[in-house]
Formats: structure tokens, sequence, C-alpha cells
């Protein structure tokens, strides 16, 4: 990018967390924020993390009501749920939730990863579900137009209404012939479809545990009150991505993320960077938000990524010193990763490591 013109900021998709600074925040950016997608704060009601705090219908209502002007998506995004789950009696509750904002003008869709559950809502409440949008979950892993048209096939059949956006698979921010075609793919059949790219998950790239990763996730909600806390965490630091990063910290840059500073390469290919991060609370959220709306962020690019923000307490990578040609090396290379050695070496210059081992959940 030419250093004499201004960076092109994407609007950005963020968590909602009932917080009355960082709500202030969002109200703040304005246009800058496309949409919101926040859990139904409800434990019986599973999406892709643990159980977290309860809140009241009305209580959410209102504060999904002090945020107008963007789109709100509620996450239904477990990956899969019990079977007993299906039936309109189990739905029931999630149902009613889901009819009180929809009614109050406070939900415009949801987000789902269990294609059965679509079924059996429509099943259940087929009235309410043709007033939502349903739409893909980014584990669904979508690097492909013909995988977005199975699940816009899918959608149809259940009767919900079609995504207005498609968060595509984040191993595309680092492929960006594949991304380009598949984005002219969409566009060319769907013109007014809303391309999203996830922006900081820090995950592996191509994570080889994810699949066992999101079910061992699902499966914690089905047993919540069992599901001994931190265990998912002490499994990734045992056997799973926080032992690898730690063993090579040169997987870190490796990880397809979009720093704040790399909006610009991807404009015109995608019209909304999403921001995870929502179980890390409200203040780490709002210096994500803060980075990415200004386009820039010095400090330990750690503390914005989600999945590598435990290093961040052992390890220091400064992002102001990471290099100008960073992004062209890292989405041209042929991600032979152990063969190559560019990030290995490049975060042995930068890292500084400022604790012995591997963050503890003690």
């Amino acid at each position: 990018m030419d250093a004499t013109h201004e960076p092109t900021l994407l609007p950005l998709d963020v968590p909602f967390l009932p917080d009355a600074d960082y709500c202030r925040l969002v109200r703040n950016l304005g246009d800058r924020i496309a949409s919101v997608h926040f859990s139904l704060f409800e434990p019986s009601i599973p999406d892709a993390r643990h159980a977290g705090d309860r809140l009241s219908v009305d209580a959410l209502l209102g504060w999904l009501a002090s945020l107008p002007g963007v789109r709100r998506l509620a996450l239904l995004n477990s990956r899969f749920h019990a079977p007993e789950s299906y039936s309109p009696e189990t739905l029931a509750e999630l149902v009613s939730r889901l009819k009180r904002l929809a009614g109050a003008g406070v939900l415009d869709g949801i987000v789902y990863a269990d294609v059965y559950l679509l079924f059996a809502l429509a099943e259940a409440d087929p009235e309410l579900c043709a007033r939502l949008e349903a739409v893909p979950s980014v584990n669904a892993c979508l690097d492909a137009a013909d995988k977005a048209f199975s699940h816009f096939d899918a959608i149809r059949a259940s009767g919900f209404r079609q995504p207005g956006r498609l968060v595509l698979d984040r191993s595309l921010n680092r492929r960006l012939p594949e991304l380009r075609r598949t984005v002219a793919a969409l566009r060319q059949a769907r013109p007014r479809l809303s391309i999203v790219l996830m922006a900081n998950e820090g995950c592996l790239y191509q994570c080889p545990f994810k699949p066992a990763h999101d079910a061992h996730m699902a499966h914690a909600r089905l047993d919540s009150e069992n599901a001994p806390s931190g265990d998912g965490f002490s499994r990734n630091v045992r056997l799973g991505c926080q032992r690898m990063f730690h063993a090579d910290p040169g997987r870190l840059l490796a990880s397809p993320f979009i720093r704040p500073e790399d909006q610009s390469a991807y404009a015109g290919l995608a019209d909304v960077l999403k921001l995870c991060g929502r179980s890390r609370g409200p203040g780490v959220m709002r210096r994500i938000v803060e980075a990415y709306a200004r386009g820039s962020f010095a400090g330990n690019l750690l503390l914005l990524m989600d999945s590598m923000e435990p290093l961040a307490g052992v390890m220091r990578l400064p992002n102001e010193d990471i290099p100008a040609d960073f992004l062209r090396r890292v989405t041209t290379c042929v991600k032979n990763c152990t063969d190559c050695g560019w990030c290995g070496d490049l975060a042995e210059s930068l890292l500084t490591h400022t604790k012995p081992g591997i963050p503890s959940m003690d």
C-alpha cells in the first residue's frame, strides 16, 4: 500500500456485551459498526462457548434496543445438540426468546452451525422463522462458493430467510486468489450479499484440532453443570494449540488473522470484518474494537487475538515492529511452514518471552 494514501477501514461486526461503556463505544462508532452478534444469555440455550451469564429477556431487549441502526444476530452456533433438543417442547424456551426479540424489532436473524436445528425451529414456529435470516457460522468453514450454495439451499428448504451476509472461512484471509474467485462467484449469484471476513481469531492455520474442539465445546454445553471449569483451556495447553504455539512461535504469525493495519488489502473483496472475543469481557473488547476502528495498534499483538491471548501473559509480539511486507509474504507462500521457516525466523526476531513456560489457569 502506498504510504501517502489513507488506509481503507472496513465496517465491523462486533459482539454485543451488556456493558454501558462498551455499548457507548459501539453507538459512537456509528456506521463503522455493521452488525452485532450476541448470546441469548440463557445457559439452557447453547452457543459455541461455555455457559456464561444469565440475562432476562427484558434486560437483553433493552440492551439491544440501545444499539439502533445495526443488524442484530443471535448466536445459536453450537456444533451439535442433544437428539432430544430438536423437539418443539424442548425448543419452547428458545422460540419464546426469539419471538420476544423479533417482535420488539431487535432481532434480524440467527447464526447457526447445526442445520438440523434450522428445520427443528421451523417446525416449532414456521411463522417466526420466516421472519428471520439464517446465517451460517464461520465454523461452517465456507471456503468455496459451492459450499455456500449448499447452505443457501438448506436455508430455503427450512423456511428461514436467506442470509444478507456470509462469513467466509478464515483460511481465505491468507489465500487471496481463492478468496477472489469465491467472492466473484458469490457476488455473481447474489450481488447484494455482504461478504464478511474473520479478522482476529488467532487459531492455527487450517487448525487440525478444530472439529474435535467444536465438538468438545458443544458437549460441554450439553452437561454444563458437570463440565470442569477451564477444562478446554487445560486440554489445549497439554495437548492442543497452546502447546503447538509455545513450541513453535512462528505458528502465531502463520495464523490467518488480519491486522488492523492490513484492512486496505481486503477492500473490494470483503464488505465487513468480524471481530471475536466476547468471552474475554467488555474491557478487552473495547481495546480490540478501538484498534480495528482506528486501523492501527501499538502493543502486544497477542492481546488482540482470540485463541492466542493466553500467551500474551508469557510472550510479547510488538505489532508495530511487524515488517511492511508481512502481509505480502504470508499471502503468497505455499503454507508449508515446516519447510519454509520465514514466520519462525520473524517470530524469533520479534518475540520477547516475559515469563517462562505456558500460561496456566491457576
